[in-house]
């Protein structure tokens, strides 16, 4: 009993020096949350009485709102979390900082443990007393505005769990930083650390990684993995996941952060335990963590300079790295050793240590530099591989794809959602292209800087060496997961690309119309250059559409998507949001059914269609021509050239308007339409430097539109040529 008490009595004398923290607390949860819950809810009543008779889905949003507010997503609550917990773990066990204070309580005759359970548990009590007054207010409010509903409720209660495990992780954390110091200001600094740390050196990986090997590649995830190594970051994303309905793994999340912050806590006991008391006063409070730290934090810091030096040089030279990683190796370590000493003449105290730290740098350098470890030349053995994921850039841009376990259907990258959905089990085309990406890395290497330089430009210009971006995910029998981007040239991987582009396990992918769920289809539109139509379609018509331009995208090879051109497209709208699929000319199923619910898919433009069109060669302009008289020579820029002709053409030189009937037949048999061009750039060659528009006659009623085509590689007519000077 007599324990219990002095317990009792050492929490109450330690809430009495923490007062202005429980009024902190107590006013910013009153103020943030409190206050702007009623402020919301009198909103509310004028949205409904004013918006109301206008629109019949208000209280809907009205409760998404609530459960925003009153849930995980609250980025006001988050904030006081994280505030609170910095503030409450730095200023409940700052009497170590002071000789005379840890003496004082030191002398009490209780042992360490229970001094520090009084003070960590008054801690988290500051935070969550008043966040769970505060908690039952908002729940009063609602439940007085008859907005309470038990989802209104479920959210709160997730979020008040949430909110307790995050601040008692950052709250450790800053205990930490305090038991490993001596001095306040030094406590602070390596809270930041603490709390940093981790996504600083994830982020120097990835830039490391990213300058020096030419098949890294990473999706999302390390973006998300940069952000969620630090706690902060970990917290926010969180929350950010479970108010997104993201269920995927944070069932996990929430086990591994709660283990994280147990074994925290039992760490900081060990380190009051173990913390001497003549630690006070000093910038660390343990000398045996003196080279640990110094070294964990010098060795990235130069890294990172030297990263930013080659960064900012425009040519990326070797010689900016160095300068960078010494700079900021000096600059560094001297700072640590004046915090460490709290004197500027020590600055390069510890000799060895500094020789230590530039070895650790100049090895971890020369590893990425001279690839040490072959990771641009690694390819997993064929006997190890699982299945395959491939991402194709340049193929299909059209195409739109949003993450399956997000309920707000967040939109990603073509190559992310291709690399985390695909499985391709027949997987020898693409490891056969990773083979012939791993030769591409080692002539590129071969060269010299200049002979690189020459041989980049070489592949620019010309088309017959187009290269595209082919990234892979291989799965291993293991389960461990190997990424890596590969260069390709076009003219050597074309047959491959095919091969995989015929394989049902990369267009269900690939198509993400593939995996829709009927029920979420909601209009079914088709719309050229004549009609746009939306059909009035049951759900089992709705899947015999699917399922009928499915089939024919079975069949549908890489030579039918890029030599033809589409004759319409079909406008799914799917969650609410649109997809635009083609219909090709062989898609013969497809236009038979919108056919018969009243879309005309026969119906393609053709010579008898077309008012004019108009050819530009932007390598001559009558500005260029004008400018020469007055001895001045200048380029005019795409975008300030017209691109579509209203009224009597007006031809100048370089360019050609066109109305006869039979040259429109030939020109228009050698154009490709500009959206098709550009969404399938890599695998179609055009002349770019003609721009041609066609104005094409949509009824008998004078109505046009205008539409952007290229010129098919060497199909220029000679006449045109001739024409706009086209050499």
């Amino acid at each position: 009993m007599t324990s219990k008490n002095l317990f009792l009595k050492l929490q109450r004398e330690d809430m009495k020096r923490r007062v202005w923290s429980i009024a902190l607390s107590m006013l910013g949860f009153f103020l943030l949350f409190t206050v702007v819950c009623a402020m919301e809810v009198s909103n509310y009543a004028y949205r409904i009485e004013n918006v109301g008779k206008f629109d019949p889905n208000i209280k809907k949003w009205i409760y998404n709102q609530i459960i925003n507010f009153i849930g995980p997503a609250n980025e006001l609550v988050l904030m006081i979390t994280m505030v609170c917990a910095v503030i409450c773990g730095l200023s409940g066990f700052f009497y170590l900082h002071s000789k005379k204070k840890v003496d004082l309580f030191h002398s009490i005759p209780v042992r360490r443990e229970k001094l520090f359970a009084a003070t960590f548990i008054n801690g988290l009590l500051i935070y969550i007393v008043p966040y769970l007054i505060n908690l039952l207010l908002c729940l009063l409010i609602l439940a007085v505005n008859k907005y309470m509903t038990v989802e209104v409720f479920l959210a709160g209660l997730t979020a008040f769990g949430l909110n307790i495990l995050y601040y008692t992780l950052i709250y450790t954390i800053a205990i930490i930083a305090v038991m490993l110091t001596g001095n306040i200001v030094v406590s602070f600094l390596g809270a930041g650390v603490f709390y940093l740390y981790g996504s600083f050196i994830l982020g120097i990986k990835d830039l490391y990684f990213n300058q020096f090997f030419s098949t890294y590649f990473t999706i999302n995830n390390t973006e998300r993995l940069i952000v969620e190594m630090s706690p902060l970051g970990n917290y926010v994303s969180t929350a950010s996941r479970i108010a997104d309905g993201y269920d995927v793994d944070i069932l996990t999340t929430i086990i591994l952060v709660s283990v994280i912050t147990i074994a925290l806590i039992i760490f900081a006991v060990f380190l009051y335990k173990k913390r001497p008391s003549e630690a006070a006063g000093k910038a660390m409070a343990f000398e045996i963590s003196r080279p640990i730290i110094k070294l964990a934090l010098v060795i990235p810091l130069s890294l990172a300079g030297g990263i930013l030096f080659m960064s900012i040089s425009s040519s990326h030279d070797m010689a900016w790295l160095i300068f960078g990683l010494v700079f900021a190796l000096l600059i560094s370590y001297g700072i640590v050793e004046i915090i460490y000493n709290f004197d500027i003449r020590k600055a390069f105290n510890g000799i060895y240590y500094l020789i230590g730290s530039a070895v650790g740098v100049a090895i971890i350098v020369c590893i990425f530099q001279f690839d040490i470890f072959k990771y641009d030349e690694y390819i997993p053995k064929k006997n190890d591989v699982k299945s395959v994921s491939v991402s194709i850039n340049g193929l299909d841009g059209h195409m739109r794809y949003f993450d399956l376990y997000y309920n707000s259907l967040r939109s990603v990258y073509n190559s992310n959602y291709e690399i985390d959905n695909m499985e391709i089990t027949n997987f020898e085309p693409a490891y056969e292209l990773a083979k012939i990406g791993i030769e591409q890395v080692k002539k590129m290497k071969s060269v010299t800087e200049n002979d690189e330089a020459m041989y980049m430009t070489t592949n620019i210009a010309s088309e017959a060496n187009k290269n595209y971006i082919f990234n892979v995910k291989y799965t291993l029998d293991s389960g461990r997961k190997v990424y890596r981007e590969y260069t390709l040239p076009v003219n050597e991987t074309y047959d491959l690309v095919q091969t995989i582009y015929n394989d049902l396990d990369y267009k269900k992918v690939h198509y993400p119309i593939y995996q829709w769920d009927v029920n979420k289809v909601g209009e079914i539109s088709c719309y050229n250059e004549f009609e746009d139509k939306t059909f009035s379609l049951s759900t089992p018509e709705k899947k015999q559409l699917i399922d009928i331009y499915i089939d024919e995208l079975n069949n549908h090879s890489l030579d039918d998507n890029i030599n033809l051109q589409p004759i319409a497209t079909l406008g799914f709208e799917y969650n609410k949001l649109l997809f635009n699929y083609y219909v090709y000319p062989t898609f013969t199923n497809t236009i038979k059914f919108i056919n018969d619910h009243g879309f005309d898919g026969t119906r393609v433009v053709g010579t008898k269609d077309i008012k004019e069109i108009y050819v530009e060669n932007y390598k001559i302009t009558l500005e260029d021509i004008e400018a020469e008289k007055y001895g001045h020579t200048y380029a005019v820029t795409r975008e300030m050239a017209p691109k579509e002709v209203n009224g009597p053409p007006m031809d100048r030189e370089g360019t050609k308007t066109y109305t006869d009937p039979a040259l429109i037949n030939e020109i228009y048999s050698a154009l490709i339409r500009d959206d098709h061009y550009r969404n399938n750039s890599i695998f179609i060659d055009v002349e770019n430097s003609i721009d041609v528009i066609v104005t094409i006659k949509t009824d008998d009623y004078g109505n046009f539109i205008t539409r952007s085509y290229y010129f098919k590689t060497n199909e220029i007519p000679e006449f045109v040529k001739e024409d706009i000077g086209y050499k």
